[in-house]
C-alpha cells in the first residue's frame, strides 16, 4: 500500500500492521486479502466462461493470511499489488456480452447457491468498498492505540506532567 499518511501518524510504520484486536485484521492484512479476494475472483471468473456452471473452492482466508505471511508483507509491494489485481479483474470483465454475464457458477460462500457472472462482479467491487473501510477503521483503531500507550509512556517518563 502506498503510505500517504494524511493523518500525520509519526508511527505509520507500526500502526499500518498493528491489530486493532485480537480477531480483526491490521490495515496491511485486509489489504493483502482484498488482493487475494480481486485475484481469486479473477480466477473465478474466466473458470465461469470455459466451464458450465462450476462450483469454487472456498478461499480459506483466515488459513490464507497464516500461511501467506500476511503480516510480513512490504505495504508498497502490496499496494502495488492490490492496484494490479483490481486492474486485472477489471480487465476479465471488461467487453464481456449479455450471455458471457449471464453464465451461472455455484459461489460456496456463506452457503452453495447459484450466482452469474455479474454478480461475480458485483460482489467483487461490493468486497472492495468492504475491505477498503475495514483497511481505514484498522488504521483509525491502531492510531489511537498508539497515541494513547505513547501518551501514557509520556506521563510515565515524567510524572511531573
Amino acid at each position: 500500500m502506498r503510505i500517504s499518511n494524511e493523518r500525520a501518524d509519526p508511527n505509520i510504520a507500526l500502526t499500518i500492521r498493528t491489530r486493532p484486536g485480537p480477531n480483526t485484521w491490521s490495515a496491511l492484512e485486509y489489504a493483502c486479502h482484498l488482493r487475494d479476494v480481486f485475484l481469486t475472483q479473477r480466477e473465478r471468473v474466466y473458470l465461469s466462461l470455459v466451464e458450465d456452471c462450476p462450483s469454487f473452492a472456498p478461499m480459506y482466508r483466515e488459513e490464507r493470511a497464516i500461511l501467506a505471511r500476511y503480516s510480513a508483507e512490504e505495504p508498497d509491494d502490496v499496494g502495488r499489488e492490490l492496484k494490479m489485481a483490481a486492474e486485472l479483474l477489471a480487465r476479465s470483465l471488461e467487453g464481456l456480452d449479455q450471455n458471457q454475464w449471464q453464465r451461472r457458477c455455484i459461489y460456496n460462500f456463506p452457503e452453495a447457491r447459484e450466482r452469474t457472472i455479474l454478480w461475480l462482479g458485483r460482489h467483487a467491487a461490493h468486497e472492495g468498498e468492504h475491505h477498503l473501510r475495514d483497511v481505514d477503521a484498522a488504521l483509525r483503531s491502531a492510531a489511537a492505540t498508539s497515541r494513547s500507550a505513547l501518551a501514557s509512556q509520556d506521563l510515565r517518563s515524567h510524572p511531573s506532567l
